[in-house]
């Protein structure tokens, strides 16, 4: 007699279970349909970086911190400094997490992350020119998620943002003798950033679509959608998984994102983690 599978049948169960609660609009933590967790930040919370953040989301938590280097810019950008998302699965985080190079989800939730900043025109790379063709800053925003309990990228979203904001570099020029120099002066989160964009990433299970998913939601989820909004606009729209989103389904959430956003970016309030120095 063939062994049954236990893993698939814990699934199915729990699959069941969550999917018949989200059909009576009811989730296990108590949430509505279209609530979030509750968030928590902490920012400039690294001494030895430029710019930093310790964000949870419900049992989720992220580490950020921001570093620079002064390099030359790109031939087709000479005027433009860079700004780079990168980020790290810890294996303390959950026991799905393992050592060794980037895997699918620490690339996803990057480049979800960096493409809602980057099309959003968030940060102001000709503020981190130092001198055309020759000398600009690169900065790199490194994620550390410390505990995984679903929707890492939201949750890396706001980190992210926050990092940003609180951002201190210290200004730099070219000499006469092409050698840099500091002039004591510094660049903080108001020279850097325009824009604030939002990412909400909603789960699917079967016809049934909600926000914010923890860890066992979307484990048995079909799949996911991440949309990114500023105040005015949606910056960029990631879809992961086997569900599928109809265009009217699509055009609910984009509506969805625009409301839910300008409610975040009002109670966040991020720009009262600016440092000045």
């Amino acid at each position: 007699m063939k062994m049954m599978n236990i893993k698939r049948v814990i699934s199915s169960i729990e699959r069941k279970y969550i999917a018949d609660n989200l059909k009576k609009e009811e989730r296990l933590d108590g949430r509505g349909l279209w609530d979030y967790r509750k968030y928590n930040i902490n920012a400039n919370t690294i001494e030895s970086a430029e710019g930093s953040a310790d964000v949870t989301l419900g049992d989720t938590r992220i580490i950020t911190g921001l570093k620079y280097e002064v390099g030359t810019p790109f031939p087709d950008l000479p005027d433009e400094g860079v700004c780079t998302v990168m980020a790290e699965l810890l294996p303390l985080a959950s026991p799905l997490f393992e050592r060794g190079p980037p895997n699918e989800q620490s690339i996803e939730l990057a480049r979800v992350v960096d493409r809602g900043i980057r099309h959003a025109d968030c940060v102001q790379t000709k503020k981190l020119c130092i001198k055309e063709k020759e000398a600009v800053y690169i900065l790199f925003v490194d994620m550390y998620v410390i505990n995984h309990g679903g929707n890492l990228i939201d949750c890396g979203g706001v980190s992210a943002l926050t990092t940003l904001i609180t951002s201190h570099l210290p200004e730099g020029k070219l000499n006469d003798d092409n050698n840099l120099e500091w002039t004591g002066k510094y660049l903080n989160g108001k020279d850097i950033v325009n824009e604030l964009p939002f990412v909400l990433t909603y789960g699917k299970i079967d016809d049934i679509i909600f926000l914010d998913p923890n860890l066992s939601e979307e484990l048995v989820s079909d799949g996911r959608i991440s949309i990114s909004v500023t105040e005015e606009k949606i910056t960029s729209i990631q879809k992961s998984g086997a569900a599928t989103f109809s265009v009217d389904e699509v055009k609910m959430l984009a509506n969805k994102s625009m409301e839910i956003g300008k409610q975040l970016r009002k109670d966040f309030d991020l720009w009262q983690y600016l440092v000045e120095k």
